[in-house]
């Protein structure tokens, strides 16, 4: 390899980093929301100039332009830790990271203008890069992302990140003598290192953009399997989780509650939708907090919502909704201030191939229920075939 081979092949490191970057940048462009993909961008962009620039110097013209290039460098790595705090649903410390820039950028001049140490200066900025980088490990280690594989791979990697940007100037002093090197940007350790960091950094994107998707795959099964408004289970999500239920825990007993909001159609009439959009989330609400974590509670369409609730027996079930149409009378979140009433049908569910007829049997008990007055609940005709109804509206709790 030539003389001018050997000096440029380096620059494929910098550029990869630029694209990198650019890559994020473009991200960033399609997911708004992902603001950390911003920060990250700027972390690749701003280390890409000043590494580039380094490698076409010899020593004296980086120490003239080392505070230039060591303000990109911080700029860079502030940003990158900047982007995987906001990732972690946190901040890295401005003022610590002012501080922390400003004493870097003093050490550089002191080192360069007053006294050239070569030495000293890559022990300052390693050492300041890795402080910045570090400032971002409270929050990513305390992070409320899911505990994956993508996620744990990601806050070793990055934490290794940072261990290497401290102890790097200590192993190139200890394997190679760099304080002394008369070409740095040409030694053969330099290459080793700008080797690893590249693969480095293509490994925590690679773990960075596994986790991005992971996130958006999980984003897009949760409005696929949500109702908008709500934020409960919809219709065909509901039949998915109570069929796999039913198919693989027969022996468990189930109960079905169909719920339908009494005069809904008035609500919209008298206050607008936004009045019956809120009554509608506040029955959500409602319907989570009075049941148990591995209930099913979905909204079919409308007012019309449907339970699929745990309970040994049908008096048991009766309970349970009784309960919940109580606490319903008792919300008043309309404008007016009115109380909100449902009606309810229950019946119980035996077999996923009875889910269906489950459904139908409840919907018909509602309609009775409607019929007969509202506010009120009626069970289903048991399986057995025989009646078992409350005609006047409660069960008792």
């Amino acid at each position: 390899m030539s003389a001018t081979a050997e000096q440029y092949f380096p620059l494929v490191v910098p550029a990869t980093s630029l694209l990198l970057g650019l890559a994020l940048l473009a991200g960033w462009r399609s997911l708004r929301d992902h603001r950390y993909l911003l920060w990250l961008a700027g972390g690749y962009i701003c280390t890409a100039f000043p590494l580039a620039a380094q490698i076409l110097m010899d020593n004296a013209r980086m120490a003239t332009w080392s505070v230039l290039t060591g303000a990109m460098y911080c700029a860079g790595s502030w940003a990158t830790a900047q982007g995987f705090a906001l990732r972690s649903g946190g901040r890295v410390s401005g003022p610590a990271a002012l501080a922390i820039s400003l004493i870097t950028l003093l050490a550089l001049f002191c080192f360069s203008r007053l006294d050239d140490v070569l030495g000293a200066r890559i022990v300052f900025l390693n050492l300041g890069m890795g402080l910045l980088l570090a400032l971002a490990l409270p929050v990513l280690f305390d992070s409320e992302q899911p505990d994956t594989l993508f996620e744990r791979l990601l806050r070793r990697t990055y934490l290794l990140l940072v261990a290497y940007a401290i102890l790097r100037p200590l192993l190139a002093w200890l394997l190679a003598g760099w304080f002394t090197s008369s070409g740095l940007p040409r030694s053969g350790l330099w290459l080793w290192m700008l080797a690893f960091n590249l693969l480095l950094n293509l490994w925590l994107l690679f773990l960075l953009l596994g986790g991005l998707a992971q996130q958006l795959m999980g984003e897009l099964r949760h409005e696929r399997n949500h109702d908008s408004l709500t934020q409960l289970l919809n219709r065909r999500a509901f039949f998915e989780i109570a069929n796999h239920r039913l198919q693989h825990d027969p022996a468990r007993p189930w109960a079905l509650l169909a719920c339908d909001v009494d005069h809904f159609k008035q609500v919209n009439d008298t206050w607008g939708h936004a009045a019956g959009d809120n009554v509608l989330r506040q029955v959500g609400v409602l319907l989570q907090q009075m049941t148990r974590p591995d209930d099913l509670v979905a909204r079919f369409g409308g007012e019309e919502f449907v339970l699929l609730v745990h309970c040994h027996d049908l008096p048991t079930a009766a309970r349970i909704a009784e309960r919940i149409r109580v606490g319903l009378s008792q919300m008043h979140c309309s404008p007016a201030k009115q109380s909100i009433t449902a009606s309810f049908g229950v019946t119980m569910v035996a077999t996923a191939q009875d889910l269906e007829s489950a459904l139908e049997r409840a919907d018909l008990a509602v309609y009775q229920a409607k019929h007969e007055g509202r506010n009120r609940l009626i069970l289903s005709p048991s399986q057995d075939g025989t009646d078992c109804m409350l005609p006047d509206q409660q069960a008792t709790p």
